[in-house]
């Protein structure tokens, strides 16, 4: 007997959800009116007034998550150590992954057959209570990632929340600082409308930048969200909208994704994790499952001298995207990669920074590379290496630090950061009411274009792509475990790990659809 991850199916949570209500004509009508006011930013895009964000407590997440599982026994305690346990060395806490079940061909600890850091400091966490007396971690910010949203309306977009470590709290070790963001992706339930089915999220978001709205009526309407849903829209945080979606009927679904930004040990570094809730040996277990940066190829693939196979892949790749990475407009510029080529983590490192597009570029000598990205050039006026910079700035540790001020070419220049984030935990002086601070970034270039694509898409939401597709592939059978692998793990008081594979099937890019922004990022 072969064992599966079971769960829900997305249809039959959405007919849960939604009571079987009649289709998405009835429930399209009862949508909120227009706002005739003018989308302001810092109220329907990027959230960060602290009184706003208070009810959104990291616990009420973990919680809100833990009880959507029905698994006996789990809660937000149970969910935050094991999540940070994956940072340790096994067997640890006995359940989930630890960050030496896989090994690179050259014996590091590692993850899709490239290394990263094993142990990492923030590998504490599992062993304490971040609720207890005061919270460990505190929101910082809530963002409306519509522009993630693939044209054919396949799903609604990103919507995200931010945790933040509390300053000088007493738990805290290190550097003090760590960061958590929560992405979910939202199902569009109108898929036969097409992207026009997302209409009343951004209507709702939109309506949140009315000058007579009070910060209670704001913070209730994205308390409702977030955490209840509204019309027929499942709420934000839920136990599918974090990672894989697996059915009995054998097909699955990658939603979106849980991702770190890890300050208390050095190098700094970003790791991604998907939520899953794994049954493959009868009892189920709700876990955070390592996965691969998307977007990050592992920094040695832009080293001809490098001894990793894939290198030329990696170049090749890039050289047959230089059309839409030589694009003149620094949020539209950008490129697709196989998960085959992504990093484990995205880290700045000590010494060399090896996981540095531009210095592996260059270091120790790159001219087969340089000439096959000269050769695709075209007609553009822009040279090799500012084909690297700007995958480097697509790239998390790119996006967040190291790109700050580098040259993109034809005039661009990609714009800073606050220094490894786009917001932090922070007041900022200038702003009132109190809100935590947001990076120049974000405030001159990327807020004002997920802006025009919010009001765009709301002046005609029919002109988009119709013929949304269901989140639904073949899943994979590395996925599965026989009866004997079952005894054997519980025998052994051992995680079911994840093949390495399998992180490159479980996912959803939407490669091949037309995403309305830049990049399914940062």
């Amino acid at each position: 007997m072969r064992n599966q991850l079971v769960t829900l199916s997305a249809a039959a949570l959405l007919v849960m959800s939604t009571g079987c209500q009649e289709g998405a004509t009835e429930a399209s009508s009862e949508s909120l009116d227009r706002q005739q006011h003018a989308l302001v930013p810092e109220r329907s895009l990027a959230v960060t007034e602290v009184d706003i964000l208070k009810p959104f407590t990291l616990e009420r997440v973990l919680k809100q998550l833990a009880t959507q599982s029905g698994i006996p026994g789990m809660d937000a305690l149970t969910l935050f150590q094991q999540f940070w346990d994956t940072q340790n060395k096994g067997p640890g806490l006995g359940r989930g992954a630890h960050c030496d079940d896989h090994f690179t061909p050259s014996g590091d600890p590692g993850l899709n057959e490239f290394k990263w850091e094993c142990e990492r400091l923030e590998g504490f966490q599992a062993h304490i209570d971040p609720f207890k007396d005061k919270p460990l971690y505190m929101p910082i910010g809530l963002f409306n990632r519509f522009d993630l949203a693939p044209a054919n309306g396949a799903h609604c977009g990103e919507y995200r929340i931010v945790f933040a470590m509390v300053p000088g709290h007493p738990l805290a070790k290190g550097k003090g600082r760590n960061f958590i963001i929560f992405e979910a992706i939202l199902p569009n339930p109108h898929l036969d409308h097409g992207l026009a089915g997302c209409a009343p999220v951004q209507e709702l978001w939109t309506s949140l930048s009315d000058p007579f709205m009070s910060v209670s009526d704001r913070q209730q309407t994205l308390e409702k969200f977030y955490f209840d849903g509204f019309d027929v829209f499942e709420p934000v945080v839920h136990v599918n909208h974090y990672g894989l979606m697996l059915g009995a009927s054998g097909y699955a679904c990658s939603t979106g994704q849980i991702r770190t930004n890890q300050f208390n040990d050095s190098p700094w570094t970003m790791r991604e994790y998907k939520l899953t809730n794994d049954c493959r040996c009868g009892k189920c277990e709700l876990l955070m499952v390592p996965m691969t940066v998307k977007t990050n190829p592992y920094g040695e693939l832009f080293n001809v001298a490098t001894a990793e196979p894939l290198a030329p892949m990696l170049q090749s790749t890039i050289a047959s995207q230089i059309p839409s990475l030589a694009v003149n407009d620094i949020d539209r510029f950008g490129y697709s990669v196989d998960d085959s080529l992504n990093a484990a983590e995205s880290p700045i490192d000590d010494g060399p920074q090896l996981n540095h597009y531009a210095n592996q570029y260059s270091f120790p000598f790159n001219a087969p590379f340089d000439a096959l990205l000269a050769a695709n050039l075209g007609g553009t006026s822009l040279a090799p290496e500012h084909i690297i910079n700007r995958v480097h700035a697509l790239s998390c540790a790119g996006c967040h630090q190291h790109s700050n001020g580098a040259d993109l070419g034809d005039g661009l220049i990609w714009p800073n950061s606050l220094g490894f984030t786009h917001v932090d935990e922070f007041i900022d002086p200038g702003v009132t009411p109190p809100s935590f601070r947001l990076s120049e970034g974000m405030h001159d270039v990327f807020l004002p274009f997920r802006r025009d694509i919010v009001e765009t898409f709301l002046a005609a939401p029919d002109a988009f792509d119709i013929g949304g597709e269901k989140c639904d592939f073949e899943m994979p059978p590395e996925l599965e475990m026989s009866d004997a692998e079952c005894a054997e793990s519980d025998k052994k008081g051992l995680s079911r790990v994840f093949p390495t594979k399998v992180i490159r099937e479980l996912r959803m890019s939407w490669e091949g659809e037309k995403i309305l922004g830049r990049r399914a990022g940062h």
